[in-house]
């Protein structure tokens, strides 16, 4: 099973590195085929309707469910393209110090946004930010998730990264994000996993990203470490295991997923708020992964740096 797994991610890899360049990817749908319309026609002001946020680019529905003891929040995202999902570093610069998540989101003009990986933390680790490749170390110890330009994205176990190949298809602009926090919390097959490369398994508040298919994806933020709850006012949250996690991630729908960081540092931001209850009243970050709307000129300005 190793061995087919590492084949199947080699096969991977080779086809994104000898494929058409980003350039020539093509659009993601609308998905009005499978959800009915969810975008609204150019030229319409996006609108909000209390977790319902719609626009042209972007549609994001919030819930909130109470379970295990835990407020859980749920952002279901669709995006038009790869640039609605960004990530920003702490004073516009990775490895540049910390911000509350709440600044880093209105600073950015964040619509949606949650606690990144805060890669900085860590000694070794492939990072890249919106194309830009920020560290070329390599991690040996540590699973990855990479969102590539065509709004794929796949988590890889650590004993199977192909570093080289990896900095390679960033070198032709090819991948969008790379974090490097982890773990991974579903098999290929989208089923929970029972095995984690994370010593933090005990219940503890989570972020994490899903994905569904190219476009579409989804940002989990857990709370925990006894926060006041504020979907059962009077009552605490614990916060979800691994394993809890990783079964509430298959139970989504998500082919994949991925931790990024929690604790203290986990909250969610939107529409103005910080959606969460986080502990002791949360910490500051060196990231933030976000959905905002982008400018035509921006997406212009991006193609032609493709292009060039």
């Amino acid at each position: 099973m190793r061995m087919k797994k590492c084949i199947a991610l080699l096969c991977l890899l080779s086809l994104f590195l000898t494929g058409a360049g980003a350039e020539e990817l093509p659009p993601f749908g609308d998905f009005s085929e499978k959800f009915g319309p969810l975008f609204l026609e150019e030229g319409q002001p996006p609108v909000t309707d209390g977790r319902t946020y719609k626009s042209q680019d972007v549609y994001i529905q919030v819930t909130s469910v109470r379970q295990s003891r835990t407020d859980i929040y749920i952002a279901d995202i669709y995006v038009r393209s790869v640039e609605n999902f960004q990530r920003a570093f702490a004073n516009d610069q990775w490895h540049s110090g910390t911000e509350k998540v709440k600044i880093l989101s209105e600073n950015n003009q964040a619509v949606l946004g949650m606690t990144g990986d805060n890669g900085h933390n860590l000694k070794a680790g492939i990072v890249i930010g919106n194309g830009t490749i920020w560290r070329r170390l390599s991690s040996g110890t540590r699973d990855i998730c990479l969102l590539y330009r065509d709004g794929t994205l796949v988590t890889i176990e650590e004993q199977y990264i192909d570093h080289d190949g990896i900095r390679a298809q960033a070198d032709e602009g090819l991948i969008w994000q790379c974090f490097v926090f982890g773990p991974a919390l579903l098999d290929e097959s989208g089923k929970a996993k029972q095995k984690f490369n994370t010593n933090v398994r005990p219940a503890n508040p989570r972020s994490v990203i899903g994905y569904y298919e190219p476009g579409h994806y989804c940002f989990v933020q857990v709370d925990g470490r006894g926060a006041d709850s504020k979907l059962d006012p009077g009552n605490r949250s614990v916060g979800l295991t691994m394993d809890e996690l990783s079964l509430f991630m298959e139970s989504l729908g998500c082919k994949a997923a991925y931790n990024l960081d929690g604790g203290q540092s986990s909250m969610l931001y939107y529409d103005g708020e910080i959606l969460s209850s986080p502990y002791q009243n949360g910490r500051k970050a060196g990231d933030i992964v976000f959905i905002r709307e982008i400018e035509a000129a921006e997406l212009s300005e991006n193609e032609d740096a493709l292009a060039n």
